[in-house]
């Protein structure tokens, strides 16, 4: 099995369906003292989307906390399951099942009655941003130090900062299918080593910043290899 990018227009339905519920369960944060928004890995880039063989079609999702009350901050066990429990009450009138707490989000399946064979899988990181600007996800480790601890913790997402100043260079440049390339291709290389550590927009800043650091010069201007033909 491998991953493959799903057609725009395929996931379409899922991407609304998500939206959706992702808008409402911001409204009932709100009423917790919690202020976030969630974009789309990827977002505002054209087929992100990917699916592993005949797997669930996979959307990974990141939302991101900007406000929240000191109590959420003191006791992350409790910032993560008043977004669970958010993301269940939203989705209880979809066809999701309840979203289930892993080590770097949580996830949901969803079930359409008049397509019962097609599932889709429904992943969302809990995300902060630190003093200098990079994205912090919130990892649940269900055991810590090999001693069945529970243990919550930010953990920094490197060079994050300007991925979205890289991705919007790189788009100009004509060069957004030599990131799509290389998202596959990490994609692939981390399921083939069953390397669970690097969620989708791990990948996705780690395949943005390797094409734009490969074609783009120190000073930040585009770098064009040029081939000299000796004759």
């Amino acid at each position: 099995m491998a991953y493959e990018f799903v057609c725009e227009s395929e996931a379409k339905r899922y991407c609304s369906d998500c939206s959706r519920t992702l808008k409402k369960t911001c409204e009932l944060l709100r009423t917790k003292g919690i202020s976030a928004q969630f974009s789309l890995v990827g977002s505002g880039a054209r087929n992100m989307i990917t699916r592993n063989g005949d797997g669930p079609y996979d959307l990974d999702y990141n939302l991101l906390i900007m406000k929240a009350e000191e109590r959420y901050w003191n006791d992350l066990r409790l910032l993560k399951e008043t977004v669970r429990n958010a993301l269940n009450r939203a989705e209880r009138r979809e066809f999701f099942s309840d979203a289930q707490d892993s080590t770097s989000c949580l996830t949901a399946l969803l079930h359409f009655k008049d397509t019962p064979n097609v599932e889709f899988s429904f992943d969302v990181a809990i995300t902060t941003k630190n003093k200098n600007g990079n994205y912090m996800r919130l990892i649940h480790n269900k055991n810590a130090y090999a001693l069945g601890w529970d243990q919550y913790t930010w953990n920094e997402v490197p060079n994050s900062h300007q991925v979205k100043d890289r991705a919007d260079e790189l788009k100009k440049a004509g060069l957004w299918q030599k990131v799509l390339d290389r998202y596959l291709e990490k994609k692939n290389m981390y399921l083939f080593r069953q390397d669970h550590d690097h969620p989708s927009f791990v990948v996705y800043v780690e395949a943005v910043n390797e094409v734009y650091n490969r074609y783009f010069s120190r000073g930040g201007g585009y770098y064009v290899q040029s081939i000299l033909r000796l004759r």
